[in-house]
């Protein structure tokens, strides 16, 4: 991709941002908690089940796959969507740091969390205000790696600045939490479209 971004001119990168700009928002990945998870192969940038089946233990990671390998590796079926297996209890973990940031009250006390609610900037519904971008059912391999990459300097936009703060504190756990838990969500407009499903073979 950099090297593709590289190639292209200005009015090449404003006609693709529009482009994507426009495209309406559709439910795109399914989270699933588990302890065990297929096996699987990496093919260009997609993680694949390997064939014959196989499983292992999620030990702590997302992992990320196609609902169905032919419509989505083969077809490029725009409605295709992808499942995330995600550990046992994320999306209650990550509810409570998105939700509060991990503040508790102890006694009559406020005990600040490690971090900060993530509606504060991208709003209640997580559907992003003003140049704050929209977080609520994205891809949660992708939130973790944003995430990651601003705890350890690599983004350095104007707006990585800020949430390096909010980043800080999180252990790589608190991270797929965080991911798990966003990436389940879908924005109140949407609320009774079904999440993708796979599309029979014909």
């Amino acid at each position: 991709m950099i090297d593709l971004a590289k190639a292209m001119t200005d009015d090449e990168m404003k006609a693709a941002a529009e482009y994507f700009a426009a495209m309406k928002w559709t439910p795109w990945i399914k989270v699933v908690e588990t302890k065990i998870v297929p096996k699987t192969r990496i093919v260009g940038n997609l993680f694949l089940p390997l064939k014959p089946a196989a499983t292992e233990p999620i030990a702590g990671r997302i992992i990320e796959m196609p609902q169905d390998e032919e419509q989505a590796e083969t077809l490029r079926n725009p409605h295709s969507g992808f499942v995330a297996y995600v550990p046992v209890g994320s999306t209650k973990k990550g509810q409570d740091l998105v939700t509060t940031g991990g503040m508790k009250i102890v006694g009559n006390k406020i005990v600040q969390g490690k971090t900060t609610a993530c509606g504060t900037c991208h709003g209640v519904d997580l559907m992003g205000v003003a140049d704050v971008p929209p977080i609520a059912g994205r891809s949660p391999s992708y939130m973790v790696r944003q995430m990651w990459d601003m705890q350890q300097g690599t983004r350095n936009g104007a707006q990585a600045q800020l949430m390096k703060l909010v980043v800080a504190n999180l252990t790589d756990d608190d991270m797929v939490a965080i991911a798990a838990y966003v990436a389940s969500r879908v924005p109140p407009a949407l609320v009774g479209v079904s999440r993708p499903t796979t599309i029979a073979r014909r």
